[in-house]
């Protein structure tokens, strides 16, 4: 079986309310989605931040098997390509690998530790409202009411607009539902500590990148300031990006996203790493039905880490913001039920592709 083709899709779905987190509004929502065709009529479906280059393509990954997943993947690293698009050839070439073997990715990762994920809700964003903290109250009610267990918000807006409304939210939903709170490295070092004193008095489940991705040390102070776990690392490209952070232990969460940090090929070195580490693995997730779908696989197949006879929950970001190449592209959509995920057990990535959506918004 050798590949024949590569065909790329740059779609962007047009936000209709848009949000804010603590770098930037979000109005538009791109992505950047390939197909690897093969000569057996098998193609794989992959997504990246940005697509490969005709040359790149041509050069690496036209004539070879797709088994040859770490040729291609040091191939395209070598001429310079962008890991975010080598994450898309890479998970195209694990989904053609799956269909070929009629086996679910998670079986060619190893295995499954388990079938069903327990999500947390990603949301939780500002927005332009005339009453903000009521507008997060009721948002953060209505994924209790959808039977979430947990869920993540927004923060990084300085410390009134942050204390105020993790607060607001803590007392909405109660003590029994996790809570944690992302910042998308909009602090510094001495404003990461100093909010953060006041976010961990609401039993927060952990503090996620609340200073630049690349600052280990800055992590680390902070880790060592706060009594609450600080995560990140979503941004991080290729396993020796991740390798201090994970050796120094600035984190106690490790976030590796398939589609950026360079597809199933560089996640399973990712995870070795932080096991090594006593590092906890929980992916990032904030994409189309094709990430979400790898990022179940790869939960599937990460053991609990500490084992334990009650382990800590092997957590799916589960984005609730409006994308309906989330919701839409897979014919039949990645749903949960009462904040459960049931893995999909088809071969490869186990969805199937709506072609129109990418031709409505490419």
């Amino acid at each position: 079986m050798k590949i024949v083709d590569v065909k790329t899709y740059s779609v962007v779905y047009p936000v209709q309310d848009p949000f804010s987190n603590g770098m930037r509004w979000t109005r538009q929502r791109p992505f950047a989605i390939v197909e690897v065709i093969t000569d057996n009529g098998i193609s794989g479906w992959g997504e990246g931040t940005t697509v490969p280059t005709r040359r790149a393509i041509d050069l690496n990954v036209i004539g070879r098997s797709p088994f040859e997943h770490e040729v291609i993947w040091e191939g395209l690293h070598s001429q310079g390509t962008d890991t975010g698009a080598i994450s898309a050839i890479d998970i195209a070439l694990w989904d053609i690998m799956g269909k070929a073997l009629d086996q679910p990715i998670c079986n060619l990762l190893g295995g499954a530790f388990r079938d069903r994920v327990q999500a947390y809700a990603t949301g939780l964003f500002r927005r332009e409202r005339k009453d903000p903290t009521a507008a997060l109250v009721e948002e953060a009610r209505s994924y209790a009411d959808q039977g979430f267990k947990a869920m993540k918000m927004k923060v990084g807006f300085g410390p009134e607009y942050d204390i105020k409304n993790v607060a607001a939210v803590r007392r909405a939903i109660g003590d029994d539902i996790l809570l944690a709170v992302d910042a998308n490295c909009a602090y510094d070092r001495g404003s990461a500590i100093a909010v953060g004193q006041k976010l961990a008095e609401n039993d927060l489940l952990w503090f996620e990148e609340p200073i630049s991705s690349d600052d280990v040390e800055g992590y680390i102070e902070i880790r060592r300031a706060l009594k609450v776990r600080i995560s990140g690392a979503e941004q991080l490209r290729g396993h020796r990006a991740f390798r201090r952070m994970l050796q120094e232990r600035a984190l106690d969460i490790v976030q590796p996203d398939v589609s950026i940090c360079g597809g199933f090929t560089e996640f399973r070195k990712i995870a070795a790493m932080a096991s090594a580490n006593h590092v906890r693995v929980i992916p990032h997730m904030f994409g189309t039905a094709i990430r979400l779908a790898a990022t179940l696989h790869l939960l599937a197949n990460l053991p609990d880490s500490p084992r334990a006879n009650v382990p800590f929950p092997a957590l799916l970001e589960y984005d609730m913001s409006e994308n309906a190449l989330r919701t839409e592209l897979a014919k039949e959509p990645i749903r949960h039920t009462e904040g459960i995920v049931t893995v999909p057990q088809g071969p490869g990535l186990g969805i199937e592709i709506n072609r129109d959506l990418l031709t409505k918004y490419g």
